[in-house]
Formats: C-alpha cells, structure tokens, sequence
C-alpha cells in the first residue's frame, strides 16, 4: 500500500539524564577506575623495547629486598635488592634487555650469565657470557637500590610500604621484562622491622624473626604479570584468616588473608567472600590461585582497588562489596588470564565491571544485574568520548592512562558488550562460553589472551560465526540511532499484516548489526516477541497474524542497553480513519516495570499528559508539547514509584482525560 504519512509512536532514549539506579560512587568499577585513570605515574613517558614480542621469556623471579629503614621517619624510600631473573631462551641472543627505570633504580652490579650491562633510557641491556640458543634457561642476578624518590609505584610513609604497578610501574622497584604477556613466579624474601606484617603473591613460604627483625618469604606457585606484583605492608596492622571450603580440595580450606588498619571492620566482606568464591566458581571455573588476600593501605593509596594477584590492594576502609566483588573477579580476568596487551584491557575490566552486576543477581535475580547493566549503559550514553573499546594501537603504544582507564569505554562499555553477547548467545551459550575460556589451559589459563583469540574461543565454544557482532559492537565507536518504523494493514478475513522497517541514522559508524526484538500486543490482549536478525541498514521484515496487532514496541525489555529509538507507525490509504481525542487505559495493568501509555489527538495542539496520587498531587510530567493528529504512545518506567493507585491525566486544547493506574 501507498504510504501517505507517519505519525509518531514512541520515543525511547536511554541516557544518564534520566534517573541513575545507584549512586556512581558506590559502584566498585567506578571506585576502581577513579584511581587507576588518575594514577600520577603515566606510561606514557615509558618505553617499552621489543614489545610486545621479545627474545626471550621470563620464568622466575627471585627478590631479595631489604626494607627494614623504610617504616620509621622520615620513611625514605631507598632500599637494596637482588633480583635473579630466570628466563628462557626463544630466539639465539648474546644479550637481553629488562625494563628499569632511570629515575627510580641504581644498578650497582650484574652477575652469573650477565658479563657487562649498561642502564639508559629506562633499559637495562645485559650481555650475557655467550651465545645462547632457543631452548637454554638462563639466570642473571642483578645487584640495586632504589633511589629515595616517590615514583608513584614504591610508596613508604606513616608505618607503610607498598607497591601499586599498573600498568608499567613494576620497573620502578625491580628490573624486569614489564608488559602484561609475559607472567613469570615470584619468590620475594623482604627483610622488615619485627613489628611489621607484609603481604605479598602466592604463599607465605616462611616467616623468620630474630630480634628485632622479621623476614618473610612469598612464593608464588603460578606465573604473574608483573603488573600484579605487589608488596604491601604496615606496622602494627592487624590480621584476620578465614578459609575458603575449595570444591576440589575438600579439607584442606584455602585462606583468605585480610589486613586492614585500626577502627575498621571487613567482618561483612569475610563473610560475603566465599559466598563469592563458590558463585564465581560455578561459572568460571574454581578460583585459580592457592589463597585470596585484601589489604587496606594509606592515604596515598587514595581512591579504589587494585586487583594484585592474590593480594588486593584497597583504599582506608575502603571494605565496600562492590569494590571487592570488583576485584574480585579479576583474580580470574586480569589475573589468571591477563591482558596480552594494554589493547586487551577491557578483557580485564569489561568483565570485572559485568561480574558485579552478576553478583547482583545472585540474590536479586535476573531484574538486579539488568539495573546495574543499565546504569553502566547510561554512564556510558552520557560521558562516551566518542572512540571503540578495542584499539589495536594501544597494543604497541599505550594511550595516557586518563584514555586508557576511561571509565565510559573501558569498565562501563565493555561490560555493557558483554550483556550485549549475553542477549546474542542466549544464557546456555553464554555461559558455557565463558566457561570455556576461563577453564582452557591450553590456551589462556595461567596465560595471557589477546582480543582476537578471546573471540575465536568464544565462536569455537557457541558454534556461532560472531565477527558481525565484536566488529560492530565492540571494535567501532558509539552506538546505534534507530528511527524505525512500522504499517499494521487489513488483509481481509481476519488476517493482518505487519510491516517493520529498522533503520538506523547515526554517521559514525553507519550501521550496528543485532538481533532486533518486536513485541507485539493484539486486540485480544494476547502477545507476542518476534527476533529477528538486523544485519542490512534499512531491512524491512513482514510478519502475518489471524489477529489484529494493537500494541507495536521495539526491545521492550531494553536488552540493547546502549542505544537511542523512536518507532513510527505508517499509515495507509486503508487504515487512516478520523482520529478521536482518546486516553486509553494503560497496558499492562496493573504494571510493575514498564508500562504504555497511548492517547489519541484529532489534530495538532498541545498537549500535557501526568501521573498524579490519590491526593491529586502530581509526581511526574510523562509528556508535554506539540503533538501531531494521530496516535501516541509512550513507554513508561513504574518502578520507582511506590505500589499504589495513581491516575494519569492528558490536557489538550481545553479538554481533559483521566485514568486509573495501579502500580504493584
């Protein structure tokens, strides 16, 4: 049929200027990225040579450190260590280059297969005793002292000492290959007053104390990437150890270590935490590591967490569930499979961010992960910077951390890319997926992923081609503008026909392909949901019934979380008839999530359409303006009113409608 006009159904626009579920403050993703985005120390001022590929591959590190002067004032910030570095050998090489920083470390000597060194431009060059071929392993010991500098990544002051790295940081307390593919184990022996308790990767091994000293030995049973490495330690803390009931090792508990100052209290986290582990567990596989620690450092640690390998740093009394859910999960993400590159970092914080949420539902089912996952969509629709998630650039050069740690793209829009593939793939295919890649040992277990293997193994897991979607989604800025449009026409003999036309509008880019969901409500009150694929701009789709459509509505359940829509209803030669002015009664009723409301005008005027309380008070202007001759219907969310009885009323050129709505 011949098309005369369109008028205007719906509008549905999502963006932090409507309503925020929480307060982005207490989101423990937000917390997290606040730190990590203002970190002081900024690579990119770092070099970084041969990266991301080099000659050789780290196995092993062995510190010896001597901190003992560090926790009494004026707390400088000078130490001595050794440092063995055991590698093994991928490419012939005489020689091999370590990251050290020139501001930060003095080398003083280099040892075993090193013959001569020379230390510029942040670059440690190590010439080795001969030619080595691919296969050998090899150790060099390096002698050096930190300089009594704040470099933002060694941190003594107030009774602490701590190290925060990322991401290239860990050259500023030891030499070492720093760049998050290549994970090596940590042995670390600190030497530190008798009164001090430090924390570090892995497992206490030992624990000395003579006098008035104390030296602790960590050693950690699976590889790290340096920027994970962490000491953190304090006069005086205090320590609890509670044990984790791990599946696979039934009596023999796993240690939850917490260190935190005087006058707090993480007595809720302690109890939430294997509840947590046994959650995690079931979807991605057992947590991976021989213990779990938390420890809340100082004031100069002043915003956040930090997700270091078994041992989580967090701000003063910073015991909030979201932020530890938080960190967490990148005990898995970011820890067990790290980053290949600082281009893969929404791998780390994409699931991070998508895990609270996931805790969420744990206890409120499936209604209180999509209200987080909406609330990082309108963070995301409201502060998007305009470029993609996934850049293969930063993989080679590394964006300033401001770029790099954007909250927008790299918490809140990557876990909005994994609801996204949640809503593709369907729960049983997600999930098992997601099983898949955290559990493959071959591949990312214990290892590091790049962006491109994390998808073959999910395409791999779900049996489904899904280049259209992270192309789309995740590898191209922005998001869809859909102006969609739909004609519902008379067939005769109690048939109808639906017509709906997706379209989307932005420019940068021009198309986002997905799988589209049209709910459809008929006369008799009976509904529908049609899916369909989206993979051409302008598709139009056609759908037949016994019955009469009433009711048309794009992603009623909003599972495309970040998008702006409208959806216009076409009107035919056969179907335009005088319209009335009409308030209909609200569908469904009574409503609990999301309603609509659809008012009828005879011609253009303006119109102002309320909900109101049984007091007659209003307590929401629903819509207001010019409006067309013809039919409009908007989508209402109720959930943040209080179960009652309202009414809803519409005025229009001197008249008025009202009806009753109730809220459950």
């Amino acid at each position: 049929m011949k098309k005369i006009y369109l008028l205007l159904l719906s509008v549905i626009s999502f963006s932090a200027a409507t309503a925020q579920h929480v307060n982005m403050q207490d989101k423990g993703s937000y917390i997290c990225s606040h730190r990590k985005a203002n970190n002081p120390h900024d690579i990119s001022l770092l070099r970084s040579p041969n990266s991301p590929r080099h000659k050789f591959d780290v196995l092993k590190y062995t510190i010896d450190i001597d901190l003992y002067d560090n926790f009494t004032a004026p707390y400088p910030h000078d130490f001595t260590a050794t440092n063995i570095v055991n590698f093994k050998v991928d490419t012939a090489l005489s020689e091999i280059k370590l990251n050290a920083d020139d501001n930060s470390l003095m080398i003083n000597s280099v040892s075993m297969a090193g013959v001569s060194y020379n230390h510029a431009d942040d670059t440690l060059t190590i010439t080795l005793d001969r030619l080595y071929d691919p296969g050998e392993v090899v150790n060099v010991k390096i002698d050096y002292s930190h300089n009594n500098i704040n470099d933002n990544a060694f941190y003594a002051g107030a009774g602490f000492v701590f190290t925060d790295c990322e991401p290239e940081g860990a050259r500023k307390w030891f030499p070492c290959y720093d760049r998050p593919s290549d994970k090596a184990k940590l042995d670390l022996t600190a030497k530190v007053p008798a009164d001090v308790l430090l924390g570090s990767n892995g497992r206490l091994e030992d624990s000395t104390t003579v006098a008035d000293t104390t030296w602790f030995n960590w050693v950690s049973r699976d590889p790290i990437a340096t920027y994970i490495m962490v000491m953190s330690a304090k006069v005086g803390w205090n320590l609890d150890i509670i044990y984790w009931d791990r599946p696979s090792t039934p009596g023999d508990p796993m240690p939850i270590r917490f260190y935190y100052n005087d006058g707090e209290n993480p007595s809720y986290i302690q109890q939430q935490l294997p509840l947590m582990a046994d959650y995690f567990s079931e979807s991605y596989g057992e947590y991976p590591f021989e213990k779990d620690g938390y420890a809340s450092l100082s004031g100069e640690f002043a915003w956040g967490g930090m997700e270091n390998q078994t041992l989580t740093s967090l701000c003063t009394g910073c015991w909030s569930e979201s932020l530890v859910c938080h960190e967490f999960a990148h005990q898995w993400f970011g820890d067990m499979i790290s980053p290949g590159t600082w281009a893969d970092l929404w791998l780390n914080e994409g699931f991070a961010t998508w895990s609270e949420a996931y805790w969420w539902e744990s206890d409120g089912g499936y209604a209180a992960y999509k209200d987080d996952i909406e609330n990082n969509a309108d963070y995301y629709m409201y502060a998007n910077p305009g470029w993609p998630v996934y850049n293969p650039e930063w993989a080679n050069n590394t964006p300033p951390n401001s770029t790099l740690f954007n909250y927008a793209i790299t918490y809140c829009k990557s876990s909005v890319i994994l609801h996204l593939l949640r809503y593709v793939l369907g729960d049983e295919d997600y999930f098992q997926a997601i099983h898949d890649y955290a559990t493959d040992t071959v591949n990312f277990k214990h290892k590091s992923a790049v962006t491109e293997d994390f998808i073959d193994k999910i395409e791999e897991s779900s049996g489904q081609e899904l280049d259209w979607f992270f192309d789309a989604w995740l590898k191209q800025p922005n998001h869809p503008e859909y102006e969609n449009e739909y004609v519902i026409t008379d067939l005769g003999g109690g048939n109808w026909k639906l017509n709906f036309w997706a379209e989307q509008v932005q420019t940068e880019p021009d198309f986002f392909s997905m799988y589209l969901e049209i709910y459809v409500v008929f006369e008799d009150q009976s509904d529908t949901t049609l899916r369909v694929m989206n993979d051409v701009n302008g598709q139009m789709f056609n759908f037949e019934f016994g019955k009469k459509p009433f009711y048309v509505f794009f992603d009623k359940e909003n599972e495309i979380v970040i998008k702006e829509a409208s959806l216009s209803v076409g009107i035919t030669e056969d179907n335009l008839t005088q319209q009335a002015f009409e308030l209909k009664q609200n569908y469904p009723n009574p409503a609990s999530g999301v309603t609509m409301l659809t008012y009828s005008l005879p011609a253009e005027t303006e119109v102002k359409l309320a909900l109101f309380d049984p007091a007659g008070k209003m307590i929401s202007l629903l819509d207001e303006g010019m409006k067309t001759s013809g039919t409009h219907t908007l989508q209402v969310n109720v959930s943040k009113f209080e179960p009652g009885i309202y009414y809803y009323r519409l005025e229009a050129n001197g008249s008025s409608l009202t009806r009753k709505m109730v809220i459950v």
